[in-house]
C-alpha cells in the first residue's frame, strides 16, 4: 500500500496510473495496519515471556527490538549520508538530529527520510509499552486493559483537536499526523487484540469459528467504510469532523478483528500462506527503508532518469535492494538475538 501511493511520484508515472493508485492505495492505513500488526505481536511475545518465565527481562527485549531495527536503519542513513557528500542532496541538520534520535515524527523533513517516522514512533512504543505493561502487571488484566483505554480514547481527542486547529503554537508537533499522540491508538488496539488473544482464547476462538464469515465481512466494513466516509460523497452527510476524528480508530478496530481471525480461522486466509506473500513478509522492514531512494525525484541526486527510479522498474530495484540488505546484513545480525531469548525457569 505505501509502495502503491509513492509510485505516483516516480518518473514516468501516468496521469491514468496516478489516478488508479490514488484510488486504491493508501499508505498511510498501510503503516496504520503495520502499527496494528507490531502492537499485536509486541504485546503476545512479551505475556508469553511472562507466562513461560514470570517475569518480563526489559534488558532483553530492548536487545532484540535493537538487533531487528538498527542495522538497517543506521546503513540507510548512511547511504544518505554518503548522497549529501557526493551528490547535490542535501537536509538541514535539524532533520539529521531527528533521524538519529528516534524523533522524525516531530519535525519537518523531505522525502528521502520523511518515512521514518513510522520508525520514531515504533521506538517510541517499543519505549514506553514495555515499561507500562511491566509496571501495571501483565497478569492484572482489568488494570491493563484500563491502560489500554488510555490511548484509545486520547488519540482522537488529538485528531479533533488538530483538526479544530485549537493546539496552542508550542505544541502543534505533538498534535500533526505524524505525532505519537495521534497513531498510538492503533498500536494500542493491537496490543488489546494480544491480551484478549492469550487471556481469552477459547471464547474468541469460538465466536470467531462460529459466526468466521459474518466477522470477516464486519472487520472488512470496519476497514473500509471510515475510508469511504471520507474520500466519497457519503462525506456529504457525515461530518467530517467526525471521519477524521474516529476513522483511524475504527480502522484500527476492524484490522484487528481481520487479524485475529487470520491467526485463529485461518481457513479464511489462504493467500497469506502462499511463498511469494510470506516472502514478501519477510523482505518488508527492508523494503520499507530502502523503498524512498527509488521512489524519490532523481533531480535531488543530480540525476537524470535512471531506471532504477522509473514508474516501471522501481519496484524491481527496491525488491533487489532489500534482498540484499535482508540475507548479508539483517538475517546474519538477527542470528544473535537467540542470546537474548526469553528462557523458562527451570522446575524446583
Amino acid at each position: 500500500m505505501v509502495m502503491g501511493e509513492h509510485s505516483i511520484f516516480t518518473v514516468g508515472c501516468t496521469p491514468g496510473a496516478e489516478k488508479f493508485l490514488e484510488t486504491y492505495f493508501d499508505g498511510s492505513l498501510g503503516v496504520r495496519f503495520f502499527f496494528i500488526i507490531s502492537g499485536f505481536l509486541i504485546t503476545y511475545l512479551l505475556l508469553k515471556e511472562h507466562a513461560q518465565t514470570g517475569k518480563i527481562s526489559l534488558r532483553k527485549f530492548y536487545a532484540r527490538r535493537a538487533l531487528r531495527i538498527l542495522p538497517v536503519y543506521f546503513v540507510y542513513l548512511a547511504v544518505v549520508f554518503v548522497l549529501q557528500l557526493c551528490t547535490p542532496y542535501s537536509q538541514p541538520e535539524i532533520t539529521w538530529a531527528a533521524n538519529l534520535t528516534f524523533t522524525t515524527n516531530y519535525v519537518p523533513t523531505n522525502w528521502t527520510t520523511g518515512h521514518l517516522w513510522s520508525l520514531a514512533v515504533e521506538e517510541q512504543f517499543y519505549l514506553l509499552w514495555p515499561l507500562a505493561l511491566s509496571f501495571a502487571g501483565p497478569q492484572n488484566l482489568r488494570r491493563v486493559l484500563s491502560l489500554l483505554c488510555v490511548p484509545i480514547i486520547v488519540a482522537p481527542i488529538c485528531r479533533a483537536i488538530a483538526y479544530a486547529r485549537v493546539a496552542p503554537v508550542p505544541l502543534k508537533p505533538f498534535f500533526q499526523s505524524y505525532s505519537f499522540l495521534d497513531q498510538f491508538d492503533s498500536l494500542a488496539v493491537g496490543c488489546l487484540a494480544a491480551v484478549l488473544f492469550v487471556h481469552h482464547y477459547d471464547k474468541i476462538f469460538a465466536l470467531l469459528n462460529q459466526f468466521s464469515r459474518t466477522n470477516l465481512l464486519t472487520g472488512v466494513a470496519l476497514v473500509i467504510v471510515p475510508q469511504v466516509l471520507v474520500k466519497s460523497w457519503v462525506a456529504v452527510y457525515v461530518p467530517e469532523a467526525l471521519t477524521e476524528t474516529l476513522a483511524n480508530t475504527f480502522q484500527a478496530f476492524g484490522f484487528a478483528m481481520l487479524l485475529m481471525q487470520s491467526v485463529m480461522v485461518p481457513r479464511l486466509f489462504g493467500p497469506l500462506n502462499w511463498t511469494i506473500i510470506s516472502k514478501i513478509g519477510v523482505l518488508s522492514y527492508s523494503i520499507y527503508i530502502w523503498q524512498m531512494l527509488f521512489s524519490n525525484n532523481p533531480a535531488r541526486f543530480g540525476l537524470s532518469y535512471p531506471w532504477f527510479m522509473s514508474f516501471r522498474f522501481w519496484w524491481l530495484a527496491v525488491l533487489l535492494v532489500a534482498a540484499c540488505s535482508y540475507y548479508f546484513l539483517e538475517k546474519p545480525v538477527m542470528t544473535l538475538r537467540r542470546h537474548f531469548r526469553p528462557r523458562p525457569e527451570p522446575q524446583k
